[in-house]
């Protein structure tokens, strides 16, 4: 028998009604409304959407470990009836094909293998969160992870799909596409390296605190063309001698009053040194005579590059502390931010060149100080290294005893400090070995990351100004994207004894203006709780973080414009002028299936040749959509022509999940590449007009 255009409606199969056969299509995604409260719950809203939108857009066999669809394909009783679907269909679309088949093959078994696929993918997707899947109102143990129970749960996030059919044999309505990327041509990110407030005593040059930062050999793609390197340093105390080396090759040495940057314009040894895809070491040595010698943490190595790689996101579980060696004890203060909603913590420190009883310590800022002991520590007598562990319990039982839990380090910088070494000069040097200390951090990011998800990081302009105490920064994030986080450093200036007030408010069109920081000083008095007096070098919030009161704050960024304003009083003072701010986001290389249209795409046209452009030039770039015979167009005449060709809607959807629609006038973000195709895949013969059916997913966390 010939498959041809058999259109259902899922609700009359599972009501036993169903006269003419149906294959649902879809319409529309309409995600849960609600307003969550909490920072769980807004990352289960964005899993429960995502998970959808995957489900219902990518195509099976890119879900599917390979090895899983062969098995799913063969034998005599396959999961994937070839005869009804292929690979290539979404798992929504076979999942629906087989619910509206089975009453018509009853000795097929189509519900229970429909069943098999959502089970598989479901239960590998939302690891870590119970689920459960119904269409209308139907579900099974196979849809549902084991031992959840959704009655029971306090927090539960619901998304929705909304399902249209086209029915058989049906006078032709309409046409629906969508579309997608399947390689990506170029895109300019930026890999930033931000060390912490590390130093030492150092009483002569021979003293020079030496501090290492490494770029992990994953960190840039093999492929990246580097087009800027950024070298900013600012010494503990001012009036400090530097040498810089990176790769163990000598680059500079310089008398820093109170900070510096060298560029690869000015040494283009940084850009010869520096390789792509490979572990890269970037070194300084500072001193001050009868002083400290370190940096103050507005220190910063930033490295511009264009990749061909689509994602280069990374969401590390291990935070390496910088490697350092003095004759001093050794202070570092580790800035950093969880990206996510964090479950679990575990630290390790290694000193070498100390005793067993040299103490070794670590603390939290938080409104206070909050030092943690260590669960326990090893010497090694033959290498001299004592090691510290901090495990996750005594961490989060040691928080929990001063009124601090683990939702108020999830999305907001947070500081770690850690001590090492008696208060004596030591020779050998005492060495924090940063490739064996770390924070691990367990979290659930709530993004899910696809084979057509593109990661952007770029700049966030700041005042050109000097040394002040008042700072306004704006930035815009583009319609269409998903932000993740922002980061800043600053250049500080603190007059010893003075205490000043410190405040950093947010907004955006989704929030009031909020307080992320607040401290009282130098007479003002109306932050409630008081955040302690802090060192503004670096600081950064996550588009789910928290208040200066450790309340929750969903959406602290925004689509649209956003805006963060810094007052600090008499005694404290940044310089914005050599500052550095950054925006990351991600956006998504595929649109899904749209409205009805009365056309598939222009007359005469297998495929269009797209003349559009991108932010990274003011010049017109060129891809192909579809097959030949290829018609010419440019952006703006699919933009013109998608209230009536399904093509140009879904190039249009897909441009503007790429930041723009592709005109002079809205350029997209990223560069396509000449010689690939945007793929698109159309259905025809549907009607504007059917009963829709109803898919739910619904996601919580165990309380």
């Amino acid at each position: 028998m010939k498959r041809r255009g058999f259109i259902f409606t899922l609700d009359a199969i599972l009501a036993l009604l169903l006269v003419t056969m149906f294959v649902v299509s879809i319409t529309q995604i309409n995600p849960s409304t609600q307003v969550y409260s909490t920072y769980m719950r807004s990352q289960s809203k964005y899993v429960a959407d995502d998970t959808l939108t995957m489900f219902r857009t990518l195509p099976l066999r890119e879900l599917v470990p390979p090895e899983t669809l062969k098995e799913w394909m063969t034998g005599p009783d396959p999961v994937i009836n070839t005869t009804l679907v292929t690979p290539d269909m979404s798992p929504i679309d076979i999942v629906a094909t087989y619910w509206a088949t089975a009453p018509l093959f009853p000795g097929a078994n189509l519900t229970h293998k429909a069943e098999i696929i959502m089970g598989y993918l479901l239960n590998n997707t939302l690891r870590g969160y119970n689920y459960e899947l119904m269409i209308n109102n139907y579900t099974s143990p196979y849809l549902r992870k084991v031992g959840s129970n959704y009655s029971a749960a306090q927090d539960v996030t619901p998304a929705t799909l909304i399902l249209s059919g086209y029915a058989f044999n049906q006078t032709p309505r309409g046409y629906m596409a969508r579309a997608f990327l399947n390689k990506l041509g170029s895109k300019e990110n930026i890999y930033t390296i931000r060390g912490g407030y590390i130093y030492a005593e150092t009483n002569y040059p021979d003293d020079a605190v030496v501090i290492k930062y490494i770029v992990p050999a994953d960190a840039i793609p093999k492929d990246a063309q580097i087009e800027e390197i950024k070298w900013f340093v600012e010494p503990a105390w001012v009036g400090s001698y530097y040498d810089l080396y990176l790769n163990g090759q000598y680059i500079t040495s310089d008398y820093v009053t109170y900070n510096q940057l060298f560029t690869d314009s000015d040494y283009p040894e940084l850009k010869q040194y520096f390789h792509p895809g490979e572990t890269n070491v970037f070194e300084v040595r500072v001193y001050k005579q009868w002083y400290d010698g370190g940096e103050d943490g507005a220190q910063y190595i930033s490295i511009k590059y264009r990749t061909s790689v689509p994602s280069t996101l990374k969401f590390p579980k291990k935070f390496y502390f910088e490697d350092v060696t003095a004759n001093y004890p050794i202070t570092n203060w580790k800035f950093l931010i969880i990206p996510g909603a964090l479950k679990a913590l575990n630290i390790q420190v290694a000193v070498g060149n100390i005793s067993a009883t040299e103490p070794i310590s670590l603390s939290f800022v938080f409104t206070n100080e909050v030092s943690i002991p260590p669960t326990y520590c090893s010497y090694n007598t033959t290498t001299q290294v004592k090691t510290c562990y901090w495990s996750n319990s005594t961490i989060a039982n040691t928080l929990s005893a001063n009124g601090y839990n683990y939702n108020q380090i999830s999305g907001k910088w947070t500081t770690v400090i850690v001590h090492a070494g008696g208060n004596w000069y030591h020779s050998p040097r005492i060495h924090l070995i940063g490739n064996e200390s770390f924070i691990e951090a367990d979290y659930t990011t709530g993004i899910l990351l696809t084979a057509y998800t593109i990661d952007i990081t770029e700049p966030i302009p700041l005042p050109n100004t000097g040394w002040t105490h008042n700072i306004n920064i704006n930035f815009n994030v583009p319609e269409g994207v998903q932000p993740l986080w922002v980061k800043f450093q600053f250049p500080w200036l603190y007059s010893s004894g003075s205490n000043p007030s410190q405040r950093l408010q947010v907004d955006n069109p989704m929030i009031s203006p909020t307080y992320l920081y607040c401290h009282n000083g130098n007479g003002y008095s109306s932050c409630n709780p008081s955040n302690p007096f802090t060192h503004f070098a670096q600081f950064g919030y996550a588009a789910n973080s928290f208040d200066y009161k450790y309340d929750p704050l969903p959406h602290a960024i925004s689509n649209g414009l956003n805006t963060v304003t810094i007052t600090l009083g008499n005694g404290y003072q940044l310089q914005p002028l050599n500052g550095h701010g950054e925006l990351t986001y991600v956006i998504q290389g595929f649109a899904g299936y749209g409205d009805v249209f009365p056309a598939l795409l222009r007359p005469g046209c297998s495929g269009y040749n797209i003349t559009y452009y991108w932010t990274g030039d003011n010049l017109p770039h060129y891809v192909t959509a579809g097959d030949s015979p290829y018609c010419d167009v440019t952006a703006q005449d699919l933009l013109n022509g998608r209230d009536r060709y399904a093509v140009d809607d879904a190039i249009i959807r897909l441009f503007n999940n790429l930041g723009g629609d592709g005109t002079q006038a809205n350029p997209i973000l990223v560069q396509l590449p000449p010689t690939v195709n945007i793929v698109f895949v159309s259905m025809g013969n549907i009607p504007g007009l059917f009963r829709p059916i109803t898919i739910t997913l619904r996601v919580w966390r165990e309380s």
